[in-house]
């Protein structure tokens, strides 16, 4: 009686943790369309180009800074920074 006992209870154990897994994925879908379709329209509807984040001029063709590169040598190897 004892085997038939453990082997249905290690049956219910891989059902109950099916039956969970399902109604995590649907939980989760749910608060992801409730949490982020409001902020998503919210967000268009304030500002539809969202990339934009006035960083500079638009006329410029790139925002990258041209990096200054110091001289390689014993003493610039040697710093603790």
């Amino acid at each position: 009686m004892l085997p038939l006992m453990t082997a249905l209870w290690r049956n219910w154990k891989a059902l109950a943790h099916r039956i969970i897994a399902a109604q995590n994925w649907v939980l989760m879908a749910i608060a992801y369309v409730i949490a982020m379709g409001p902020v998503s329209v919210i967000m268009r509807i304030k500002n539809p180009d969202l990339i934009d984040r006035g960083l500079g001029d638009p006329e410029w063709e790139s925002f990258w800074i041209p990096m200054v590169k110091e001289p390689e040598d014993i003493r610039r190897a040697q710093r603790p920074w």
